[in-house]
């Protein structure tokens, strides 16, 4: 079963990896076997493997702060990187993954849900990439193949770097990689006739510290 996992190399990504390593992955990342930058969508449209059972659409970039003080470029590296990078993807392999009755994985958050002071393009480009998992369900659900959000909440990775706060390093305030990682199994392990289309994860409380 070959399974496409995009952002591979570190965090979440890395977790998904350990947890399905009886899986055939095909890593996509800047640092992988097979280096692309999701940023650069001529080449995603022409990122195409063959027999994909499923798609983990894992990689992610933000950028915080007010919004008029967010340069242009890096709005448009959010939006190719967590919205339409994954949609080309999708779109490139839907055939296969209709043929194998397979399976579309996204790794959204919950700014998608909750409105984000200082991360408008961020929240925005996850809130899409949430209503287009929920929209194609309906449209391949016919088909066998399961569409399935993963909204996780602070989770303690270098995701924060280019921000002005970070998750708190109290255990009880923020998520593992691992604990995503292994909700991404459940999916895969799921009673063929049950879709966990939609998945929210929060910590137990709520805590932020400053970079």
């Amino acid at each position: 079963m070959k399974i496409i996992l995009t952002g591979a190399s570190s965090g979440i990504g890395a977790a998904i990896k350990e947890e399905l390593k009886n899986y055939e992955i095909i890593e996509i990342c800047r640092n992988c076997e097979t280096k692309v930058d999701l940023n650069d969508i001529e080449i995603v449209k022409n990122l195409k493997f063959k027999d994909v059972c499923g798609i983990i659409h894992n990689a992610g970039v933000g950028y915080f702060g007010p919004f008029e003080d967010i340069k242009i470029e890096k709005i448009q590296e959010m939006i190719n990187v967590n919205f339409l990078s994954p949609m080309i993807l999708t779109k490139n392999h839907l055939k296969d993954i209709k043929k194998n009755r397979g399976f579309i994985i996204n790794i959204s958050s919950t700014s998608a849900i909750h409105p984000a002071r200082h991360g408008v393009v961020y929240a925005a480009t996850k809130a899409a990439l949430r209503h287009f998992g929920t929209s194609l369900f309906e449209e391949v659900r016919k088909s066998g193949v399961k569409v399935c959000t993963i909204i996780p909440d602070l989770t303690l990775t270098n995701f924060h770097k280019h921000s002005y706060f970070r998750p708190s390093s109290d255990e009880l305030s923020h998520l593992r990689p691992k604990d995503i990682a292994k909700i991404v199994n459940e999916i895969l392990n799921a009673p063929r006739h049950l879709v966990l289309q939609e998945i929210v994860i929060k910590p137990q409380f709520f805590k932020l510290e400053k970079n």
